[in-house]
């Protein structure tokens, strides 16, 4: 009895001893990727430092917009109030603390001929406290390269502020159809010198549009409103 006891501990003894010498081949492999399940695939944008190709290809976008605009009859002008939350009023530089905040917006949105490169123009301006920013949105007719151009500002300060100068963008945006958007955006760490012929572009496009769009003009005078009134929680559009 004890000599078969001691047998049978030896055969496990040397069964555990095998299995753990077995080479990684043998061993449990991992299951197979379920090919059913869709692929994730990430882009990442180096907005600090776009590609050559795309830097090109947004030279062309905005060469093909930067004529001064004609407009058809049909334009839309629309103002309003969105409460921002603690989260938000950080992103808009607002203090730490001040609780929520209004943001107070104008958009103006123009209309173009059948036959024009561009379907509208959509110009917005929000104050969220001592901050402004402005942002031209240019749809295109023919999308099959290019759908939209964004081109964005911001200072600290008021509306009319920031009307009364040539701020210069500090952002443009390409998107295309079925690609990943081009982005240029202003950052202070990086040398962009080579990117300033694009950057002036885009700021001749801004002060273009801003003029044709007589945001001077309606942009204050639709803020009055909002001063006086309760306007309905409805946000601007983002670009």
């Amino acid at each position: 009895m004890l000599l078969n006891a001691l047998a049978v501990a030896a055969l496990q003894v040397a069964s555990l001893a095998a299995s753990l010498a077995a080479p990684a081949s043998a061993q449990q492999a991992p299951p197979e990727p379920d090919a059913s399940q869709p692929q994730i695939k990430v882009n990442f944008l180096n907005t600090c430092r776009p590609a050559q190709a795309d830097l090109e290809e947004m030279g062309r976008a905005l060469a093909k917009v930067k004529e001064r605009p004609r407009f058809s009859a049909d334009f839309e002008i629309s103002r309003g109030r969105t409460t921002l939350t603690e989260a938000e009023a950080r992103v808009a530089g607002v203090p730490e603390g001040s609780g929520t905040t209004p943001s107070n917006w104008v958009r103006i949105r123009k209309e173009f001929p059948d036959k024009a490169p561009l379907t509208d123009a959509q110009y917005s301006l929000s104050v969220e406290g001592n901050s402004a920013s402005e942002v031209l949105a240019l749809h295109l007719r023919d999308t099959r390269e290019v759908m939209q151009i964004v081109i964005s500002d911001a200072v600290t300060g008021s509306a009319a502020q920031l009307l009364k100068v040539e701020t210069p963008p500090e952002r443009i945006r390409i998107e295309r159809f079925g690609k990943v958007s081009i982005v240029l955006a202003r950052c202070g760490a990086v040398d962009q010198s080579s990117y300033e012929p694009l950057f002036r572009a885009a700021g001749d496009i801004l002060m273009n549009y801003r003029t044709a769009m007589e945001a001077r003009k309606v942009v204050p005078a639709e803020f009055s409103h909002l001063h006086t009134g309760q306007e309905s929680k409805t946000a601007a559009a983002n670009h």
